[in-house]
């Protein structure tokens, strides 16, 4: 064992890294999460018998071919731990680690040939200089090197920010919306089997809003992964 891994173990003694879900303390050669609250993650399972309450979201507006959620959010509970340390902590290793564990469910159920590229969500310029990252590029990074597939990040960008959305209904939601995204380079889109993703579905107006824009690239189907949906 070299010096700096000794070194390691003794700090951890006294300052062990702490699960992000319930506090305790992380066994060695785990990360972010403990065994136990990654066994109790409240997973949706829609990849295997589909949630119609996930798709109505996008029925009638725009055409989705999978709606993919990895878990179910409960306020104060799991899911939105996980979701505050990815956005607010500094911890996009979290979200590619999360990113990993869902592509690697779906491999296993059969979506190994379903997509051909990833498309994180954008954020607006300004919000990713405030941050540093981009969360939804994190689980992009997750799902594509688990699938190796490519991420097609220069694809869409935010030209706007969003005004505060939380008295508003979900039409006017989608409306708001709407001029937010810009699809460039069309080109790499066309025929493609597009696989959207971002951190979490709760209207669905941001993804929506989304895949309406890479529609007008003439995919030949556009889909979307979420770690949650409230």
């Amino acid at each position: 064992m070299e010096l700096k891994e000794y070194f390691a173990d003794f700090v951890s003694l006294f300052f062990p890294a702490i699960c992000v879900g319930c506090d305790s303390p992380l066994p060695k050669g785990t990360q972010h999460i403990c065994p136990s609250c990654q066994y109790n993650l409240p997973k949706t399972n829609n990849h295997k018998a589909e949630i119609a309450a996930f798709r109505e979201k996008f029925d009638g507006i725009v055409s989705v071919a999978h709606v993919l959620v990895y878990c179910n959010f409960h306020k104060k509970g799991l899911v939105q731990k996980l979701l505050h340390e990815l956005k607010y902590n500094n911890c996009p290793e979290l979200g590619e680690m999360l990113g990993r564990w869902y592509a690697h469910e779906l491999l296993l159920n059969g979506f190994a040939e379903e997509f051909d590229l990833v498309v994180p969500v954008p954020l607006h310029p300004s919000r990713l200089k405030q941050r540093g990252y981009n969360q939804s590029m994190a689980v992009s990074r997750g799902v594509a090197a688990v699938f190796k597939l490519p991420i097609a990040e220069e694809c869409l960008i935010r030209t706007k920010k969003s005004s505060t959305m939380t008295k508003m209904n979900k039409v006017e939601r989608i409306l708001n919306m709407q001029q937010s995204y810009r699809m460039m380079v069309p080109e790499t889109l066309k025929d493609q089997r597009v696989l959207l993703i971002d951190d979490v579905l709760t209207t669905g107006s941001t993804l929506i809003a989304c895949a309406e824009q890479l529609h007008l690239a003439k995919p030949k189907s556009v889909s979307t992964l979420t770690l949650a949906a409230a």
